[in-house]
């Protein structure tokens, strides 16, 4: 299981299938949230089949996170979500990100 220290993320990576739609919503969800608490951190949105090589966290939806792990970096730590809005692991890592917690694959 991958792990990071928040304070070495410089990039998530929102992996989709399609690169719109639902995961698009996700993606500006992060950005705002991270915002508001205070997180300065890189955060782009691809297929994932093409998640870029720099990125430190992938956060996927549960049903893509097979096809997300094969093609992110060999150390990315990747957070799977169920829940377009509002989910809890999503929300936990914006808050281990504010708080300066160990990430870990979920």
């Amino acid at each position: 299981m991958s792990s990071i220290e928040a304070a070495d993320v410089k990039k998530i990576c929102l992996a989709c299938e399609a690169g719109a739609g639902s995961s698009l919503m996700v993606k500006n969800s992060l950005i705002k949230k991270a915002k508001k608490a205070g997180v300065e951190v890189e955060i782009v949105h691809s297929p994932a089949t093409q998640i870029p090589a720099d990125s430190d966290i992938v956060v996927t939806h549960q049903g893509l996170a097979g096809v997300a792990k094969q093609s992110a970096p060999d150390n990315a730590v990747v957070i799977q979500y169920i829940m377009f809005m509002n989910d809890p692991s999503l929300n936990k890592l914006i808050k281990d990100l504010a708080e300066g917690n160990t990430i870990t694959s979920t």
